[in-house]
């Protein structure tokens, strides 16, 4: 009977275990483009990916759920390969099927055999139950924050991600690549995921080949579920949509931190690299865009907000944080826009310019990257704050110039608007090596007429009345 089930427990090994010759295949075709034939993490397209792609050859591996130091497991592979990494150049690969994914898993730990010789002790972070986050626990997180488990010397005050350590020249991953810690504000850029139990994983059992430590042996259960807890008061509720609203307001507000601005509707820009225009951006590190908006009766306000890492003036070599807020020169009925990056030979684009090296900004026609032209005199106002990794920059204009260049923005019409963002610190240069967004479009809100409010009740109140007095009629009669 011994033998026999040795030879059953053969039989199945066989059976179920991954096929590495067919993974070799899949693995030729779909992932050696990034990673490399040799999986050094060197294809052909890492030059255009960031972070690098994995290098199999170590077996270090980030996310998981085992340890600091140990393997992932089968079923953290499964979850990298079917999942992806958010907001990276990893896609999630539904189109394998089930066995593929064995296959395909077969053949990485050919890489790195000996990292997956011993599989037996592996040791994985348990989580038996979840904690509630109730007031207490946000508060001892957010004390281990910023106090003994010193998240801000990576993270920052404001969890942005922009601490003073990452400055420090030997802040990077283990193959001598530039990293950056994860903006807490940010969920959508979370690779292993947003969920409590993910976060806490992640603390408990750091990323491995990075800076990111372990606090299995520095923290007790319970303060790891806390910071947990603690991170996740810190996302913001992304909101993403065609177009916004702007009301009118009787006065503007006076700056980019007057707190009207919080009270004020907003939508996100997704932002991404361009590969249409040389110098193509691959791989921009700022992914989002904040804008909010209101006008008065001769005025227009908008506020833009975005993490930054680092405020650049352009005084260390680098060139300085710049934005872009652009408009079509011509506002027109129909699909018809100037290309979103910096306008068209066919059809100009307005922008304004404003850089954090400057004073002022700039308004600017633009009918390609070479065909730009800085307009004489600005009719337009910026005001800038940067602190803890935000910027806010707020704009002014009046809804007419007078100045036939200028688009007049009309109440009550849907006006399309593009953002290019540029990172001085990731070395991003005008017009085009920076984060762009897409087509988006704005209306100045007509205010709602008077008759909105009084007819409503009119038509009640004499509704009412025709129905006492044919109340009181019926009655009469009877």
């Amino acid at each position: 009977m011994k033998y026999i089930g040795l030879f059953l427990l053969l039989i199945l090994s066989t059976v179920f275990a991954g096929n590495a010759e067919n993974g070799k295949k899949i693995y030729d075709q779909w992932c050696a483009q990034c990673h490399g034939y040799e999986g050094e993490g060197n294809g052909y397209a890492a030059d255009f990916s960031f972070p690098k792609p994995r290098d199999f050859t170590v077996g270090v591996y980030k996310f998981k759920s085992t340890v600091s130091g140990m393997p992932p497991l089968d079923e953290d592979l499964i979850r990298s390969i079917r999942e992806g990494m958010h907001w990276t150049t990893m896609p999630g690969w539904k189109r394998f099927s089930d066995k593929e994914v064995e296959d395909l898993i077969a053949y990485l730990k050919t890489f790195s055999e000996d990292v997956f010789e011993d599989m037996e002790d592996i040791e994985k972070v348990e989580i038996t139950t979840v904690p509630k986050c109730d007031e207490g626990k946000v508060k001892l997180g957010k004390d281990l924050y910023h106090g003994e488990a010193k998240c801000i010397d990576c993270h920052g005050h404001a969890g942005r991600g922009d601490g003073e350590k990452i400055w420090e020249p030997k802040f990077k991953d283990d193959w001598g690549n530039k990293i950056y810690p994860a903006n807490h504000t940010h969920p959508w850029e979370f690779r292993r995921g947003t969920d409590l139990k993910d976060i806490y994983t992640v603390i408990t059992g750091g990323i491995d080949g990075t800076p990111m430590t372990s606090y299995i042996d520095s923290l007790s259960d319970e303060q790891r579920w806390a910071i947990a807890c603690y991170v996740q008061t810190l996302f913001l509720k992304r909101k993403t949509g065609p177009s916004i609203r702007f009301v009118k307001v009787d006065a503007l507000p006076e700056d980019p931190n007057d707190p009207f601005w919080d009270t004020v509707d907003y939508l996100d820009l997704p932002m991404g690299g361009q590969v249409t225009l040389e110098k193509r951006q691959f791989t921009p590190v700022l992914t989002n865009v904040r804008i909010r908006g209101v006008y008065t009766q001769d005025k227009v306000a908008f506020l833009l907000e975005w993490s930054d890492r680092k405020l650049n003036k352009g005084d260390d070599g680098l060139p300085p944080d710049v934005l872009y807020l652009k408009f079509p020169q011509k506002l027109v009925d129909g699909p018809e826009k100037p290309h979103f990056i910096i306008g068209d030979r066919k059809r100009a684009m307005y922008l304004w310019r404003w850089s954090v090296a400057e004073e002022g900004a700039k308004e600017l026609i633009a009918k390609g990257p070479d065909r730009i032209k800085e307009q004489e005199k600005s009719d337009v106002e910026v005001f800038y704050h940067y602190k803890d990794g935000l910027y806010r920059v707020m704009f002014i204009r009046k809804l007419s110039t007078g100045d036939k260049e200028d688009p007049e923005f009309t109440v009550g019409k849907f006006i399309p608007f593009s953002v290019s963002v540029f990172d001085g610190q990731e070395g991003e240069t005008e017009p085009v090596t920076g984060a762009v967004s897409a087509w988006y479009y704005f209306i100045l809100e007509p205010p709602t007429p008077l008759k909105v409010y009084v007819l409503p009740p009119a038509v009640f109140l004499v509704s009412l009345g025709i129905g006492i007095f044919l109340h009181r009629k019926l009655r009469e009669q009877l």
